[in-house]
C-alpha cells in the first residue's frame, strides 16, 4: 500500500513575522532620532548674555547683636524724659515716679491728707467752692435674710459674715461656722451687715448737697493747687549737665522700705513699663527690659549684686526736697509722706549700663531656654 505525501510547511507565517519585526524596528529607530526643524533667520538674532553680580561675603549686611543692644539702650534712655524742645511740664503724682531732665520743669499737686468727717469739711473756711476733694469712706448696708438663704447664695463657705446682734453689737464669723451652730435656726431672720469702701471725686461746694451724713467719717485728699518748680532750682547745682536725669518720687505712706525701696521699685517699674519707640526693631512695639524683684539681693558668694551696688550708691547721693518748707535735705533716714520729693540723679551712661546689664541677662536666659533638649 502506498504512503500519502507529507504536506510541505507554509511560508506565510514566517513572512508575516518578518514584516512585524521590520515594522517594529523602524518604529524604534525613528524614536531614537531627534526630530528638529531648522530655520535660517535673516538677519541672525544675537542673544546677550546677562551680567551676573557676584555677591561676596563682605557685601552681605551683618547684624551685630551688641551694637543693636547699645542702640536700643541709648534710644530708651534718651526718651525716658521729655527733651527741652518738647517744653513739657512733668506732673509728679503719688501713683508713679517720673524721670525728668536737669533743665526740666515739674508740677507738684499740693495735696493734703486728712481723716475727718463730712460735717467738719463743710465747716472748713480754708476750702473754696472749687477746691477738689477725693473722699474715701466706708458705707454700711444692712439687709434682712436667713442663714439658709446665705447658704444658697454664697458658694465660698469660708467667707466671713457680719451679723447684727440684738444688743446692738456685731458678730463676724465664717459662714460655715454659723451654719454648723445648733443654736442658730437657719430659717430665723437675721440682719446682715455689708461694708463697702467708696471713693468719690467732689468739690467742697458740692459737698453740702451730696446727701452724705455729716457724721460720716472720711479719709479726704484736698487738692490745694499745683506748684511748678524747676529741677535746677531745687537741686541748686550748676555742675550737672543739662542731659543729666533725675528720678523723682513723691513720698507716700506706702514707702515702708525707705529710699532703697523707692529707687528699686522706681527702676523696676519704669524699665518694665518700657517705651513705645519707632525704628528700633521690626518685631518690637515696646522697648523694655525686666529687672527681677530680687536683683538687689547679695550674690551666693556674699558679694553685692550689680543692682545692689547701684542702689547703695544712689541712697548715699540722693536729694530730699520738702516742697512744703522749700528746704533741701540729704538725710536718707528723714522722709515724710505727703510733703517730700525724692530726687535721684542718674547720668545717661549709668542708665544705659543698667539697661544693657539686664538686657544681656534676658538674652542669656533666652539662649539657655532655646538649647534645652
Amino acid at each position: 500500500m502506498a504512503k500519502s505525501a507529507r504536506p510541505s510547511p507554509s511560508l506565510i507565517p514566517a513572512i508575516l513575522a518578518l514584516i512585524v519585526l521590520i515594522v517594529l524596528g523602524y518604529v524604534l529607530f525613528a524614536d531614537l532620532q531627534p526630530s528638529r526643524t531648522e530655520h535660517t533667520v535673516t538677519p541672525p538674532i544675537e542673544l546677550e548674555e546677562p551680567e551676573l553680580e557676584v555677591i561676596t561675603q563682605e557685601a552681605l549686611p551683618t547684624i551685630d547683636g551688641a551694637q543693636l543692644a547699645e542702640e536700643e539702650a541709648s534710644t530708651f534712655v534718651d526718651n525716658l524724659a521729655p527733651s527741652p524742645a518738647e517744653n513739657e511740664t512733668v506732673t509728679i503724682t503719688e501713683e508713679q515716679g517720673e524721670f525728668v531732665r536737669h533743665d526740666g520743669t515739674i508740677a507738684i499737686p499740693k495735696l493734703e491728707h486728712r481723716e475727718t468727717t463730712v460735717g467738719e469739711l463743710i465747716k472748713d473756711n480754708t476750702l473754696t467752692d472749687e477746691t477738689p476733694l477725693t473722699l474715701s469712706y466706708t458705707e454700711t448696708e444692712e439687709s434682712q435674710t436667713t442663714l439658709r438663704e446665705l447658704d444658697r447664695q454664697i458658694e465660698d463657705k469660708t467667707q466671713r459674715i457680719t451679723l447684727a446682734q440684738p444688743d446692738g453689737s456685731r458678730r463676724e464669723a465664717p459662714l460655715a461656722d454659723l451654719l454648723n451652730e445648733k443654736d442658730l435656726d437657719q430659717d430665723t431672720p437675721v440682719t446682715r451687715i455689708l461694708e463697702k469702701t467708696q471713693t468719690r471725686q467732689i468739690t467742697a461746694g458740692e459737698l453740702a448737697q451730696s446727701q452724705l451724713n455729716p457724721d460720716q467719717e472720711v479719709n479726704v485728699t484736698i487738692n490745694r493747687g499745683v506748684a511748678q518748680l524747676s529741677v535746677k532750682d531745687i537741686v541748686q547745682s550748676g555742675e550737672l549737665p543739662d542731659n543729666a536725669l533725675f528720678y523723682l518720687h513723691r513720698v507716700t505712706e506706702d514707702d515702708k522700705q525707705g529710699l532703697w525701696g523707692i529707687i528699686q521699685s522706681g527702676l523696676i517699674q519704669r524699665f518694665r513699663q518700657g517705651l513705645a519707640l519707632e525704628g528700633i526693631a521690626s518685631n518690637k512695639e515696646i522697648v523694655s527690659v525686666t529687672i527681677p524683684a530680687d536683683a538687689d539681693e547679695p550674690l551666693p558668694t556674699g558679694l553685692s549684686s550689680f543692682l545692689g551696688k547701684v542702689l547703695n550708691q544712689k541712697v548715699e547721693s540722693s536729694y530730699i526736697y520738702n516742697f512744703s518748707t522749700r528746704v533741701m535735705g540729704r538725710d536718707p533716714d528723714l522722709i515724710h509722706p505727703g510733703q517730700q520729693l525724692i530726687l535721684i540723679h542718674f547720668s545717661p551712661e549709668e542708665l544705659k549700663r543698667i539697661y544693657l546689664f539686664f538686657a544681656e541677662q534676658r538674652n542669656e536666659q533666652a539662649q539657655s531656654f532655646a538649647i534645652q533638649p
